[in-house]
């Protein structure tokens, strides 16, 4: 529902009534897939597509996006942010390459993105679901990829797939279902890669390649992979020694090994390759079916006997509190939820109220208008109308502005989407009646009579 703010508001009887209305929130661009054609890109008239908006949009405009199917393939090739309206109802259906920075929120993409040299993306709360090949595609050269909260499944080949030279953060993500790595990151790749669960993915769950990278892979789970939870790579032709960080990770339950150190096309790395380029510590690794750490590796876990069982008290205490902090949350909720009821109680005995009192205003002035309208012929054409009926009625006029200004102040605390349509409507109403009204005294008062004049001064 489109809402209405009524930012000022002065009720002037001399024939006509003014209200002052403004969009409720300020984007640059809004879209509508269900708009008609020929928008202009405002709220009130949005585009229908969104390569319309990405056409007329400027470098740094906010484009809002209402739920709705976009079938459409698009071209990014400007500084831009996408809002959606909810992350599962808004679905841009097709491919996404982008040239220039962008920034999306709370949208599905069911396809997938390829991210240009240079360009730099910020993914918050995305759904990225069924690319035919690869889900994230980020071609080498320099710029950012950063990948927060947001969930990357049923790959046709990989989810993630960030190659030489870029920058990443991938955090909070849950990524799944990939035919191949859950995520990939190739040479000369430095970032961040903390708090997913990899799971179910065909291959490994993590795969990169260590020459020349610097990567904190922290506190991830990696679970059921078709190959290993984490595989590092070397190549010949990319050797140099890296800075790689594994700590705090949960690997488990994948079909190879935990951590595997592998030479895709041979090649002899240095003795002390794998030590110098990746620290493994604090790390839960179980349950994969050919161990925890490949030998090729010629690494162990740093973590003493003590360190373990401190790791297990923490564990402890830790599940501890979460169920002290779910007890709470549960009480909070239910907080919560009664405050929410009383809310919506009070909101609606305050809305029944004000369209009650609302009624009782439109009562008075149809009293006032049956005077005013059972005045004709040869009276009326003397007389003139019913003056003291139409005063009557400018008496009245200035208590529909103070509801309108009360049904739009309850508006914006409503809850219930019913309340809200009832308010809209209501005020709507006011407006319209209003109108109407206006006319009929706008009508007498042109009418000619011949003694009129008279009748008006002394009512």
């Amino acid at each position: 529902m489109k809402k209405i703010v009524v930012f000022g508001l002065a009720l002037l009887f001399s024939f006509g009534f003014l209200a002052i209305k403004a969009d409720a929130k300020d984007y640059d661009i809004y879209v509508d897939a269900d708009a008609g054609s020929g928008g202009d890109g405002s709220d009130d008239d949005p585009y229908n597509t969104l390569e319309k908006a990405i056409d007329e949009a400027d470098s740094e405009d906010d484009i809002y996006i209402d739920n709705g199917d976009y079938d459409e393939d698009l071209v990014i090739d400007k500084r831009v942010q996408l809002f959606g309206e909810d992350v599962k109802d808004v679905v841009i259906k097709g491919k996404i390459e982008i040239k220039d920075n962008v920034e999306a929120q709370d949208l599905t993409i069911d396809g997938n993105v390829v991210v240009k040299s240079g360009a730099d993306i910020i993914f918050d709360n995305l759904i990225i679901k069924d690319a035919p090949k690869i889900a994230v595609d980020a071609y080498a050269g320099n710029g950012e990829i950063v990948i927060k909260n947001s969930t990357i499944k049923n790959s046709g080949t990989k989810g993630v797939y960030a190659q030489k030279g870029r920058d990443v953060i991938i955090s909070g993500c849950n990524v799944y279902g990939s035919e191949e790595e859950g995520l990939d990151l190739r040479s000369n790749v430095d970032g961040v890669v903390s708090g997913n669960n990899v799971y179910d993915n065909g291959e490994s769950g993590l795969e990169f390649l260590v020459s020349d990278s610097g990567l904190q892979v922290k506190n991830n789970t990696f679970k059921n992979n078709g190959s290993n939870g984490i595989a590092a790579q070397y190549y010949e032709d990319y050797d140099e020694k890296g800075e790689i960080l594994i700590s705090g990770n949960t690997i488990t339950g994948n079909d190879k090994y935990g951590l595997d150190c592998n030479r895709p096309q041979g090649g002899d790395p240095e003795a002390d390759y794998w030590s110098n380029s990746i620290t493994v510590e604090d790390n839960t690794i179980s349950g994969n079916d050919d161990g925890s750490i490949s030998k090729d590796c010629g690494l162990s876990q740093i973590n003493t006997a003590q360190e373990e069982a401190e790791k297990k008290k923490q564990e402890e205490e830790r599940q501890k509190e979460i169920e002290e902090n779910e007890k709470e949350k549960t009480t909070q909720e239910q907080i919560m939820e009664q405050n929410r009821q009383k809310t919506v109680q009070e909101n609606e005995y305050n809305l029944n109220k004000l369209v009650s009192s609302k009624k009782e205003l439109k009562e008075k002035t149809e009293i006032e208008k049956e005077k005013i309208e059972g005045r004709f012929g040869l009276v009326k054409f003397f007389i003139g109308p019913n003056y003291k009926a139409i005063n009557n009625i400018k008496e009245i006029a200035p208590g529909f502005g103070e509801h309108l200004s009360d049904f739009d102040d309850l508006d914006r605390k409503l809850i219930e989407e019913k309340n809200q349509q009832i308010a809209q409507s209501e005020m709507d109403d006011i407006v319209s009646y209003v109108e109407e009204v206006n006319e009929l005294i706008v009508e007498e008062y042109n009418k000619f009579s011949l003694f009129g004049w008279m009748f008006k001064i002394f009512s």
